[in-house]
Order: C-alpha cells, then structure tokens, then sequence
C-alpha cells in the first residue's frame, strides 16, 4: 500500500521547449539564449518554460519566448508555430522527471524584435551547433525539428514562413538550399514552383536589375496560406 501512495503522489513536470528557425546571410539559425541558474549555468540553451495549470501548452510555448528571449507578443503574428513532439527521457533533466513538449516555430529574423542589449540572446547557424553542446536533451529536440523542417519542406509551402509577403526567386531559392543543404537549378525551381501552383508571379522590378546586369527581376508571392500540403515530395 505504501507503493502505491508513493506513485500516486509522484508527479512529473510538464514543460515546453521551443527551437525557432530564420535564415540570415544563407544560413539556417536558431534562437539561444544564456541560462542564468542551474542546471547548465551560462550555457546556450532553446527557450523552454515548465507549463502552468492554468494555460495551454502553446501558450506556455509563447511566454518560453517572451521570458527567455524578451519576444514582445506583438511579434508573434510573424512567428508560424507547430508542436513538434514529445520528449520523454527519465533523466533528461538532472532536477526531476519532466516530460517536455516541443514547438517548432519559423520567422523572419528582422521581423521580430527580442532583446536588443543582450548578448545572451543570440542567433546562432544551427551547422556551427556541435553535437552535445545543448543542455538537457536540446540537441535531440532540434535534430528533430530540422528533420520535421526538411520534410515539410518538400511537400508544403511551409518556406513562406522565412520570407516576406512578396520576395524574389533568389530569396526562396536560398531557403531551400539552406535547409537541404543542396543547390538547385534556379529555372528549374522556378518553373516546376510555378507548374504546381505553389508561387504566382506579381510584379516586375523596374527599379532593379538581375544578378548580371540583364533583365529586371519579378517578384513572387505564395499562392495559399501556411502550411498548405501540397504534391508529396515536389522536389
């Protein structure tokens, strides 16, 4: 009978942990900040938070945000995010049992506006993240949601989320190149995005001229909505 107390009164902590991805200078990056108590003083970790009774897992994944990294919650209307997965390791956190639901989260980098006067807060190229150097188990979490990334990638037009409304070719061509770390034939792209009815072209850049000096380039924008599954595996 004492067993069964003992297990009954036991209780896990529920948290969140949210890795957020942006592309700055041809580069996937993802945002860290520095860890101010133990466990894992002063090191780079993913925002996380332990969730409270009174809120949703996604809204703990935003306050993550907003207390970690100094987010203003305006910005969240340029952030897209998803739950990613559970994840559930006895020992995972040197404090207790906890079982963390991660989000996966995309942006704009310039769009949102986090603590400027910090360089506890950074963006870092998720390529120069070694492996084991996250606290926790936060590695795991984001070779996670890179795989979710790239898959979703060649199916949806989950790409608009690190873009403006309207961009040029070269801009989303480097999206794809970034996360599936593999170039691409730009007429190729562009005409197999058109064909299918992921992108639409709006608008011509009188003001501007291509990449070598020759005709203006065009400016395109998403046809549907983030994330709108499209033809499995288009590229």
């Amino acid at each position: 009978m004492d067993k069964i107390n003992k297990f009954e009164l036991e209780k896990p902590t529920l948290a969140v942990d949210v890795v957020i991805f942006g592309i700055k200078k041809g580069k996937v990056v993802t945002l860290l900040h520095e860890r101010n108590k133990e466990p894992f003083v002063k090191a780079f970790a993913l925002p996380g938070v332990a969730v409270r009774l009174d809120e949703s897992l996604e809204n703990a994944a935003r306050r993550a945000l907003m207390e970690k990294t100094g987010l203003l919650s305006d910005d969240f209307g340029c952030i897209f995010l998803e739950q990613l997965a559970a994840f559930d390791a006895l020992y995972r956190d040197p404090r207790g049992r906890t079982v963390s639901v991660a989000y996966m989260g995309i942006t704009v980098p310039e769009k949102i506006r986090i603590n400027p006067d910090s360089d506890k807060i950074i963006w870092k190229p998720v390529s120069l993240i070694s492996k084991g150097t996250l606290p926790f188990d936060h590695n795991q979490i984001l070779d996670t949601a890179i795989q979710r990334l790239s898959g979703k990638l060649k199916y949806t037009n989950i790409a608009k989320g690190f873009l403006p409304q309207d961009f040029r070719i070269e801009a989303l061509q480097e999206v794809y190149e970034s996360i599936l770390k593999t170039k691409l034939n730009r007429s190729n792209f562009r005409n197999k995005l058109l064909k299918i009815g992921v992108i639409e072209q709006i608008n011509v850049l009188n003001n501007a001229v291509g990449e070598k000096g020759g005709r203006p380039p065009h400016l395109y924008r998403f046809t549907h909505d983030l994330v709108t599954a499209l033809n499995r595996d288009f590229l």
